[in-house]
């Protein structure tokens, strides 16, 4: 796919040839890591794209059953079923119906002389098992939250998470808390590696300056139980008399907005929460530099659904110095630190949510500089990067 397009601008741009052509040959001659993510690729898990984007020494491929957004994510090559014809994408189907597992995905990992498999989410790892040992390459699993959490209540899952945990070669998690599930569901302790998410930090300006005439208090989710917006519109309640120029915006959409959209009526809130929807990742970055706080209350939903590591907006915000109101869940507490990048409280206790947020809008710069360093240290998108590509050469042979 990509050769056609390198000759082309090769004839297009004479001048620049040598060096287009340069780099075409040393991006051929890094080994292949094949990524598995379907749908490649939701609108929020812009924290997938940047672990994939960001890669140095290797070689990014995706391997999918539905495109969606290449024009915010993209990537060349996205290999998905779509591409393959109706006869036979019926066939592979009723194998994977059959069997649990893709089918095919090997032909593309030969064609492109993969040399390991990066599944994103659980159930990716276990449906790219028969691949892995078509091809005869490793499989790193990265799990993120339902997957360990909701997923394994399933008895089917159950099952298909034991052979995952034997055959697989690494799993990935974003903190202890999410290491300490999976080794509680029975994966190897030996094959668990905390690899911390990162963000660009080129792309997310650090600022001191959080005091504005309307200060703004930001939520920045999917309307799902687990982000306990509930309770962010409580808390947010609790203080709009003390605050009465201060704002509650709201980020995301989801099952739940009808559910939320009641509860601002309930709370008399519908002239001070407005809900911005799903945006695109730079204008909620955008939203979320005008910030002087932002809320995130997550807790465990009734069918158990957690976010098992933590939610990536909670380091985008610390990167650009914008205070945390939070919850002890999950790994957040190894992301915000409590009472050094911001305050955090047990689910769904609004009321401490509320002194939070009265805390933090009466001194909102007080934690912009140690969340700043703590995501400089622990979530640089370059340094976690390179920590990732080590554990590909791990499983690889190369060290």
């Amino acid at each position: 796919m990509t050769a056609p397009l390198v000759e082309l601008s090769l004839k297009l741009n004479p001048v620049d040839g040598a060096y287009q052509r340069d780099f075409f040959m040393r991006n051929r001659m890094k080994p292949v890591v094949a990524h598995s993510a379907n749908p490649y690729l939701p609108a929020t898990a812009t924290w997938i794209y940047d672990q994939i984007r960001a890669l140095q020494r290797y070689r990014p491929i995706v391997l999918t059953q539905t495109r969606q957004n290449l024009d915010r994510f993209p990537i060349d090559p996205v290999l998905s079923a779509e591409d393959i014809s109706p006869i036979r994408r019926t066939v592979l189907r009723l194998i994977r119906k059959m069997r649990g597992t893709y089918a095919g995905y090997e032909n593309w990992l030969r064609e492109h002389n993969a040399t390991l498999i990066h599944a994103h989410f659980g159930q990716e790892g276990y449906r790219c098992l028969s691949a892995k040992q078509r091809a005869g390459i490793p499989l790193i699993t990265t799990f993120y939250g339902l997957d360990v959490s909701a997923l394994p209540r399933q008895k089917k899952w159950q099952k298909r998470y034991k052979r995952l945990f034997a055959e697989g070669d690494l799993f990935l998690v974003e903190g202890p808390f999410m290491g300490e599930q999976l080794i509680a569901l029975g994966c190897p302790a030996n094959r668990v590696i905390v690899q911390h998410l990162g963000v660009d930090l080129d792309k997310i300006p650090f600022r001191t300056d959080h005091t504005t005439k309307q200060p703004v208090v930001l939520t920045y989710s999917v309307f799902r139980e687990k982000k306990g917006l509930k309770y962010a519109l409580q808390a947010y309640a609790k203080i709009a008399e003390k605050y009465p120029d201060a704002q509650l915006r709201m980020i995301g959409d989801g099952p739940l907005r009808p559910q939320l959209q009641a509860e601002i009526r309930k709370l008399r809130l519908e002239n001070r929460v407005k809900m911005l929807g799903l945006l695109p990742h730079p204008e909620a970055l955008e939203e979320l530099k005008r910030a002087t706080v932002l809320l995130y209350p997550s807790v465990t939903a009734s069918d158990g659904d957690t976010e098992g590591g933590a939610p990536v907006a909670l380091i985008e915000a610390m990167a650009m110095g914008v205070p945390i109101v939070s919850s002890l869940h999950a790994d957040i507490p190894e992301v915000v630190i409590d009472k050094t990048c911001g305050l955090l409280f047990p689910e769904r206790d609004v009321v401490g949510l509320a002194e939070g947020l009265d805390t933090l809008l009466s001194s909102p710069e007080q934690f912009g500089r140690a969340g700043r360093t703590h995501v400089e240290e622990q979530h640089n998108l370059e340094k976690q990067v390179k920590k990732l590509e080590a554990i590909y050469d791990r499983v690889v042979g190369k060290t």
